[in-house]
């Protein structure tokens, strides 16, 4: 319920101060109701058809299909201005319905995953800083590397691939949020509880500039993102939402001289290699190459993890790439979510508050590295120069021994298929982890368990990033519409 002595108007977003009453509110298109408890007022608002919780790619294109199909008074809610995440985090679009996207997870077939990335990419190609980097029709060099790739037991994918890089990230957001005509965007609005009440309308409680504000919806939406995943379950868990433990991604960043991956990364930008371990069978892969990049960091409440990204109009010496380890928990202990959290922290303590970075020089030698060795020219360290200040120390003390073993067995696989990748000089940076973990039971249309309440997007187990959510938004808006409007 929500306690407040200010009403917000949906439509104008006038605010209009009650006093005790009966108040016919009916012309500013919500309703109001109310009792007397203490000094308070319990006040409820009827203001929208659909509500959706989150800003990003998910939320986004939801909003932009239900537009489409007719519906109007929907809005988006977010905690912050502008979203977390690979809209504004680098920008990159895979069109492979191999990379970020579970078909059997999104009950679709591969004609349809098609259709649904071509819309997604005739909307992102008309953003002026949109460029396409990797070209894949009858390219040559492409199918020779997929061909080197599986000599060495390993899987290459090239999809297309267009990039707009970290410093259009802003941009490209307020440019699909100008698709939306119907849309009203709450920013800066923190969600604190959900409510189903006996109507079957749903209650959003909410602090806007430290002021408490509500509203009602008949569906909800929840696409929170990677950031707003366990916030999210833990709301789901109150409205008994079915949801489980989904796999955590673990590993570590490289950086290494660019003209070691310049061979590779001129014809495909972010190139996708995925290793099966012949000792423990387990699932490793690149992720979010950066050419040209820069190593940087994401903060938590309680530690950091490694991220990359690029730039459009600035380019490093370097490029940094993810190799991760995919992690499935059983019995007795099934939450990845605690388990990732565990390796981060340990990584915090070990790393006095900062990442870990170990030279590929010292991590042969099974020795950690230190700052007073950490540009060695006699041990050509100085081939690659860090772009992010982590602290010169040894990655196998917070990762897992299982880890480490396929991590390294793949690195040196990726040797063979790409020389040098292995150079003395390449820094190994850690943890990079990829929270994926909290995943909901739904039915094709991205319904929970709970009526009216639906879920897209990579916080919620049904992507791994942008076009991937603006696919399951897509999808949720249509089940949305279809089955309540």
């Amino acid at each position: 319920m929500c306690d407040f002595q200010e009403v917000v108007d949906a439509g104008s977003r006038k605010t209009f101060f009650v006093n005790y009453g009966i108040i016919d509110l009916k012309q500013l298109n919500f309703k109001i109701m109310w009792y007397k408890s203490g000094q308070e007022f319990k006040r409820f608002m009827d203001a929208y058809h659909a509500l959706i919780i989150g800003s990003g790619p998910a939320g986004l294109f939801a909003a932009m299909q239900l537009e489409r199909l007719g519906l109007d008074r929907i809005a988006i809610i977010d905690r912050h201005p502008y979203p977390a995440g690979g809209l504004l985090n680098d920008g990159k679009l895979n069109f492979d319905y191999r990379v970020g996207i579970d078909l059997d997870e999104l009950q679709i077939d591969r004609d349809s995953a098609q259709r649904l990335m071509e819309e997604i990419r005739q909307v992102f190609i008309h953003f002026p800083k949109c460029k396409q980097v990797t070209f894949v029709d009858k390219n040559k060099t492409i199918e020779a590397l997929g061909n080197i790739a599986k000599e060495h037991d390993a899987q290459f994918i090239a999809p297309e691939q267009w990039h707009w890089g970290t410093d259009n990230g802003k941009a490209v957001v307020d440019y699909l949020r100008n698709h939306l005509k119907k849309t009203e965007l709450l920013l800066g609005t923190a969600v604190t509880s959900i409510v189903k009440h006996d109507d079957n309308t749903y209650h959003v409680s909410c602090s806007h500039h430290r002021k408490k504000v509500c509203y009602a919806t008949k569906v909800v939406l929840a696409a929170p993102g990677r950031s707003g995943a366990y916030w999210f379950r833990d709301v789901a868990t109150k409205l008994h939402v079915r949801h489980n433990f989904g796999p955590i991604d673990v590993g570590i960043r490289l950086e290494l001289n660019r003209k070691y991956y310049d061979a590779v990364t001129d014809i495909v930008y972010d190139p996708k290699f995925i290793f099966r371990t012949a000792r423990h069978g387990d699932r490793v892969r690149t992720f979010c190459t950066n050419p040209g990049g820069r190593v940087r960091v994401e903060n938590y409440d309680n530690f950091k993890l490694v991220n990359g990204d690029a730039l459009s109009g600035r380019k490093t010496e370097n490029t940094n790439f993810a190799l991760i380890n995919t992690i499935f928990l059983t019995e007795p202990f099934s939450d990845t979510t605690e388990f990732g959290h565990m390796i981060a922290k340990q990584f915090f303590l070990l790393g006095g508050g900062r990442p870990i970075v170990q030279r590929v020089g010292d991590f042969r030698e099974g020795r950690r590295s230190s700052s007073s060795t950490f540009n060695s020219a006699t041990r050509h360290f100085g081939l690659c120069k860090a772009t992010y200040h982590a602290t010169p120390g040894d990655i196998t003390l917070g990762l897992p021994a299982r880890i480490i073993d396929n991590l390294w067995e793949s690195l040196k696989k990726l040797d063979k298929i790409v020389p040098g990748i292995l150079h003395p000089s390449t820094l190994l940076y850690a943890p990079e982890i990829k929270f994926f973990d909290t995943h909901f039971i739904t039915n094709e249309n991205l319904e929970t368990n709970v009526k009216g309440i639906f879920v897209a997007g990579d916080g919620t187990g049904k992507s791994r990033g942008i076009v991937g959510a603006g696919i399951s938004g897509i999808i949720a808006a249509r089940g949305i519409y279809k089955k309540y409007f």
